[in-house]
């Protein structure tokens, strides 16, 4: 599962001819062994940058970055194509539509700042859902519409929450602690909607401020934030928060490298969804049943067996490249620590069952990572050391 693509889906084909005609990136992604690929255009269509996001009826920016004008946004919707967002919408999911079939899937998600969540977000779709970002004064937050069924208006933070819960839609947070999200999430670390089990976390990817002295991708500004996170929640009743692999990328053309500069998201389904119907992609992800990899690592199956103190950490590795280290890494809601297991003795092209004895006491959550000697890896998410044994396994890219 490949996300955060800003494609400028339906701009692109409809400037080809239709929404039947074709864009090279599909075949990039396709050739990549990406089988779900995750746009975020939304009801703007634009795919360049912040021209897709949300701004007041008639307060669409000029020509911005990706060069694009157009006419004044309507019913809150981002400038890119212009036009009515609700028709736009629907042209994004009929798009999607079109191109996915048994074994390639698009996933029309939305970058949007709708509600003021704090920082970018990306809204992760179950089914179509029509809505606009902004609410006028006396306009209903949900309404029947002769066309398209129930609209949401969203105007504040409470709102997009409701949404998000009602709709069952996931948010995550873009390249968090840089760009557009300088500052959080850490500045909504105690709200309530980021609280919340609908707020699953931040998107990964590493750029957007890169250290040579790094042994591990986003080290410093992702990993570090991934840990932060769960430290926070470790104490309330919530579940443990997520990264996902982003790409943050624009559109493809022949001979861009899909494989080695896009991280994707292995995610356990049975299948992949047909119709309208895509809560199996978002229900996973809700569940932490998916691992990060930049690709060359990959751990088919994962868990966490025992009870009490006394836990093993059980993991199927495989991998590309030399391995350089595995780690167990944990927090107490206060710090975090880690054990690095060595494995430079196993040899490139290889695979392995870990089983790493791990002492859960004072500890709070816990994730297992593998890293190798070209600085590729992989990950899982975390688990709260109060859930019982979770296994996770692979499934789709």
């Amino acid at each position: 599962m490949a996300t955060h693509f800003h494609t400028g889906l339906v701009r692109r084909l409809q400037q080809l001819g239709g929404l039947d005609q074709t864009i090279p990136d599909f075949d990039l992604m396709k050739g990549a062994g990406v089988n779900i690929f995750a746009p975020i255009d939304g009801g703007g269509g634009g795919g360049a940058g912040a021209g897709d996001l949300a701004v007041p009826p008639g307060g669409g920016r000029g020509a911005g970055r990706g060069g694009r004008g157009g006419a004044p946004a309507t019913e809150g919707a981002p400038p890119g194509r212009g036009g009515d967002r609700l028709k736009n919408l629907a042209e994004y999911y009929e798009a999607a539509r079109r191109h996915s079939d048994k074994n390639f899937f698009i996933l029309p998600d939305e970058e949007n700042t709708a509600g003021n969540l704090g920082g970018h977000t990306d809204f992760v779709l179950s089914h179509p859902v029509y809505w606009t970002a902004t609410r006028a004064e006396g306009q209903p937050f949900v309404e029947d519409n002769p066309t398209y069924g129930r609209v949401y208006h969203v105007g504040t933070r409470d709102e997009a929450l409701e949404m998000a819960k009602r709709e069952n839609m996931l948010i995550f947070m873009p390249h968090p602690r840089s760009k557009g999200s300088t500052g959080y999430p850490d500045a909504i670390k105690d709200n309530a909607h980021f609280i919340h089990e609908n707020y699953r976390g931040i998107g990964f990817r590493w750029g957007m401020g890169v250290d040579g002295s790094e042994t591990r991708l986003c080290e410093y500004r992702c990993l570090a934030l991934l840990d932060d996170m769960n430290n926070w929640v470790a104490n309330l009743p919530t579940p443990p928060k997520y990264a996902w692999a982003i790409s943050e990328t624009y559109q493809k053309g022949p001979g861009d490298d899909i494989y080695a500069n896009n991280p994707v998201n292995y995610v356990k389904l049975d299948r992949l969804p047909t119709g309208d119907d895509w809560s199996p992609i978002v229900n996973a992800l809700k569940r932490g049943d998916y691992f990060w990899t930049s690709g060359e690592v990959l751990i088919p199956s994962y868990s966490v067996e025992g009870a009490g103190a006394q836990r093993t950490i059980a993991a199927d590795v495989e991998w590309t490249f030399p391995l350089e280290f595995a780690e167990v890494v944990w927090g107490d809601g206060q710090k975090t620590d880690r054990q690095i297991i060595p494995v430079t003795d196993l040899p490139a092209f290889g695979k392995h069952h870990f089983q790493i004895p791990f002492n859960a006491a004072g500890k709070k959550w816990v994730r297992f990572a593998v890293w190798d000697s070209a600085g590729n890896g992989a990950f899982v998410q975390p688990i709260k050391l109060s859930e019982s044994a979770r296994s996770t396994s692979a499934g789709q890219k």
